[in-house]
């Protein structure tokens, strides 16, 4: 049983390890890991690349992730307390205190930005670091007061690929600007529907989440749609870069089918269920179409 310490009439647990892992946002932090991973592999880090670069990039993308999620806990702790959504965190939820959560984030932080920088290379590193800072004090802020936040955000969100490459082949170069690109763009029918439906909670603290002021479903709709045509788009880049294009081909158009279907029906029918499935097919497309990228290369 978890020591509780009683402040006035709240009770405050020590948190335990599952706390932690919480405040991490693991979900979040897995997927957004899972694109480094694909961004190595696909700059031909598993046949140039050493099992230690592998797995120092991996653990310093996670502690890098995880300290801007922590971070961000820590800016919106009040906020997070009046939304169903979030209420359950660690701190709003009383199992960690906002100054625990501020060391414990900003130590995730900076273990990263040092284990890139050591073990890895220093472009990625301050990736890693740009990331951090554009989430946590950029996007964070920007959220209860301009509908731009989503595309703030989403630069953040596009980076760990783009880190993925950079750090096997320590520079830039055309796929791995493809890689944020295709991330970057995706993020927008994906977290448009995730705003649709949460769009009661993020109201309620005056987060600024859909398209712009005052969209309804069918405007937030036509959005994901128009950007889901993007995406598309620009999944069919990395024809100029893969070996097997036929297969590559038919992978992008089956994942195409299934996003477009989705952010179209939103359109023909705006509702929370069309949105759902619109989140659901997002949540598929990219692992899908980055997988396909890999096998194809």
């Amino acid at each position: 049983m978890k020591n509780v310490e009683r402040t006035g009439a709240r009770v405050v647990a020590w948190p335990a390890f599952a706390d932690y892992w919480a405040f991490s946002k693991p979900r979040v932090t897995l997927l957004v890991w899972t694109t480094t991973f694909f961004g190595m592999v696909l700059a031909g880090g598993l046949t140039s690349g050493s099992p230690l670069l592998f797995v120092s990039t991996l653990l310093g993308s996670w502690f890098v992730i995880a300290g801007a999620n922590g971070l961000n806990q820590v800016l919106e702790a009040n906020y997070d307390a009046k939304m169903r959504r979030t209420a359950s965190r660690p701190i709003p939820s009383y199992r960690m205190n906002r100054v625990e959560g501020l060391w414990l984030s900003s130590a995730w932080a900076l273990a990263g930005f040092v284990q890139l920088a050591v073990f890895v290379n220093w472009p990625t590193a301050l990736l890693g670091l740009s990331s951090i800072l554009l989430y946590a004090f950029a996007y964070t802020p920007l959220k209860r007061r301009s509908h731009l936040s989503t595309a703030i955000g989403a630069i953040p969100g596009a980076i760990p690929p783009l880190a993925g490459w950079v750090a096997v082949r320590g520079s830039v170069g055309p796929e791995a600007i493809l890689l944020f690109a295709l991330q970057f763009i995706w993020q927008f029918p994906h977290f448009w529907a995730i705003a649709w439906l949460l769009r009661d909670d993020y109201g309620r603290v005056g987060f600024k989440m859909l398209p712009f002021p005052d969209a309804d479903a069918a405007a937030t709709a036509r959005c994901s749609f128009n950007y889901s045509l993007v995406l598309v788009a620009l999944s069919i880049g990395p024809l100029l870069f893969v070996e097997k294009q036929g297969w590559y081909l038919v992978a992008t158009i089956a994942s195409a089918a299934v996003i477009l279907r989705a952010s179209s029906g939103f359109v023909l029918s705006p509702s929370d269920l069309s949105a759902r499935k619109l989140l659901k097919a997002s949540v598929l497309y990219l692992p899908v179409q980055l997988l396909a990228w890999a096998l194809c290369a």
